[in-house]
C-alpha cells in the first residue's frame, strides 16, 4: 500500500514538473508564433477570403463571389500567358544557374591558390544585393548605346540587340540577372556539398586510375545528388517568385513578354484599379504551382538522390 503511493506520489510529481516544462517552453515559443500568425498566417488567412470576394477598387466593399476569380482565370488566356512566361523563366534559370555553381564550385574545391578565399567572397557578393539594385546595374549593362554586353559584343564583330526592348531578347536580359544574383548561394552550397565528400572515395579512385573527370562523373556528381536536388528544389521557387529584375529592368515588356505570375499579382493588386480578389486568386494558383512542382520533383528526381 505504501509502495502504490509513493508510486502515485512520484507520478504526480513527474507530471507537475512536465506540466511547468512544457509552460515555460510554450513561453519561449510564443514570441515566434506570434510573429508568424501576423506576418505569415494572417496574410494566408486574408488573402484566401479576398480571393472569394469581389473587392471594390481601393477598398471599402466587398461582394462574395465564391470561387468566381478563379474560374475567371483559368478561362482567362492573358492568365495562361503569364504561367507560360513563368515556367520559361523556371527552364532557363534553374538549369543554368545550377549548373555554372557546380562547375564554379569544382574549381573552388581545389586548393589551387593562397587567394581562394577571396575568390569565394567574391563570387557570394552578388546574394546580399537586392534585386532592385542589380535590376539597376544589368539596366546599365544592357544600354544599347553605353551599356557594356554590346560593346564586349562589338569586339567580336557582333551587333548587340536592344536587350530590353526586344520581345525576343528581354526574358533572356532578365533570366541573365536572375542567374548572377543567385549564382553565389548556389556556389556556397554546392561546394559544400563537395567538400562533404568522403576523400578516401578518391583516393580509392585514383589508385584504380580514374582521371579527373572519371571521378567527377562516377563520385563527385552521385554523391552531390543530394545537394543539387536542395538546389532544383529551392531555385524552382525563387525562380517563379522573380519579381525585382522584372519590375526594375522590364516592367512586364515589352508587351508581356517578361510578365509572370507574380509580377502580374502586383499589377492587379497593386496598379490601377486595384482588383485585389483577382491578384489573391492568382496568388493561390501561384501557390498551388509551386507545390505541384515540387511534388513532381520529389516522385521524380526524389528517387535518383543517393544518400550516404
Amino acid at each position: 500500500m505504501v509502495a502504490e503511493t509513493a508510486e502515485q506520489t512520484a507520478k504526480t510529481r513527474s507530471r507537475k514538473r512536465y506540466k511547468r516544462g512544457s509552460s515555460k517552453a510554450y513561453l519561449f515559443l510564443f514570441p515566434t508564433f506570434l510573429v508568424l500568425f501576423v506576418f505569415v498566417y494572417y496574410p494566408i488567412i486574408e488573402s484566401f477570403r479576398l480571393s472569394r470576394n469581389r473587392v471594390a477598387p481601393f477598398g471599402g466593399q466587398e461582394i462574395g463571389v465564391g470561387f468566381e476569380n478563379y474560374t475567371r482565370l483559368l478561362q482567362n488566356s492573358d492568365f495562361w500567358d503569364t504561367v507560360k512566361v513563368s515556367l520559361w523563366f523556371m527552364v532557363g534559370t534553374v538549369p543554368i544557374g545550377i549548373g555554372l555553381a557546380v562547375i564554379i564550385a569544382l574549381l573552388l574545391s581545389y586548393p589551387l591558390k593562397r587567394l581562394n578565399w577571396f575568390y569565394r567572397t567574391l563570387i557570394f557578393l552578388p546574394v546580399v544585393i537586392s534585386s532592385a539594385i542589380a535590376g539597376v546595374l544589368f539596366r546599365l549593362l544592357y544600354n544599347p548605346v553605353v551599356g557594356f554586353f554590346n560593346y564586349w559584343l562589338g569586339l567580336i564583330g557582333i551587333d548587340g540587340p536592344n536587350w530590353l526592348a526586344d520581345r525576343s531578347w528581354a526574358l533572356v536580359a532578365v533570366t541573365i540577372a536572375v542567374v548572377w544574383r543567385q549564382l553565389g548561394f548556389n556556389v556556397i552550397i554546392a561546394l559544400a556539398g563537395i567538400q562533404n565528400i568522403d576523400s578516401q572515395l578518391y583516393e580509392a579512385a585514383k589508385i584504380d586510375g580514374a582521371g579527373t573527370f572519371a571521378r567527377i562523373r562516377y563520385i563527385t556528381l552521385p554523391q552531390l545528388s543530394p545537394t543539387l536536388f536542395f538546389l532544383a528544389i529551392i531555385n524552382v521557387i525563387i525562380s517563379l517568385q522573380a519579381f525585382g529584375e522584372i519590375n526594375i529592368l522590364t516592367d512586364g515588356g515589352p508587351g508581356r513578354a517578361t510578365t509572370n505570375l507574380v509580377y502580374q499579382v502586383f499589377v492587379d493588386g497593386f496598379v490601377g484599379t486595384h482588383f485585389l480578389g483577382r491578384a489573391s486568386a492568382q496568388a493561390f494558383l501561384l501557390a498551388v504551382m509551386v507545390v505541384a512542382i515540387s511534388f513532381i520533383q520529389f516522385r521524380g528526381l526524389g528517387k535518383r538522390v543517393h544518400y550516404q
